[in-house]
């Protein structure tokens, strides 16, 4: 099992030096493979309740938010966050000071740079209203929550 993790870490490593020349020779470009490999394996240790590792990587997978965070990875990065305000309320996990730090500075984070990203895609003549259904909307909304449960309305 061991070594299975040593290779995924070196073709990790691959990935993000790809990334990074593919980065060097167009920089306009936004590339998602390795925030793609994070947010799975993030959702994964989520999934099995290893939430403080799980966290930490979604939000690694969206630095820098400028130029990873959009409708899609936000779609995902946020079941997650659900996932653990879901287990907080329930008490069947708690959470250190750290990890809550970390993501409240991610969620500044996505209300800075998500105001822009719809949320919802307008289907057979539905309003969606931008106000609403934008990222730094649904950032604001989870950072209440996870105040809440944290103690500090």
């Amino acid at each position: 099992m061991t070594n299975r993790n040593e290779d995924a870490e070196e073709l990790m490593k691959r990935i993000e030096k790809d990334e990074k020349q593919s980065q060097f020779q167009d920089a306009k470009q936004s590339y998602y493979h390795l925030c793609i490999v994070n947010l799975v394996i993030g959702t994964l240790y989520c999934s099995k309740r290893n939430f403080v590792f799980g966290i930490s990587r979604i939000i690694k997978s969206l630095e820098p938010c400028a130029k990873k965070l959009n409708a899609d990875t936000w779609y995902y990065a946020k079941r997650c966050f659900l996932g653990l305000a879901e287990n907080l309320s329930k008490h069947m996990t708690v959470f250190e000071d750290d990890l809550y730090h970390e993501i409240m500075t991610f969620l500044d984070a996505a209300e800075e740079h998500g105001k822009g990203i719809l949320t919802v895609i307008d289907q057979q003549g539905q309003n969606t209203n931008p106000k609403y259904h934008n990222v730094a909307f649904e950032a604001r909304l989870l950072k209440r929550t996870f105040l809440k449960l944290h103690g500090q309305n």
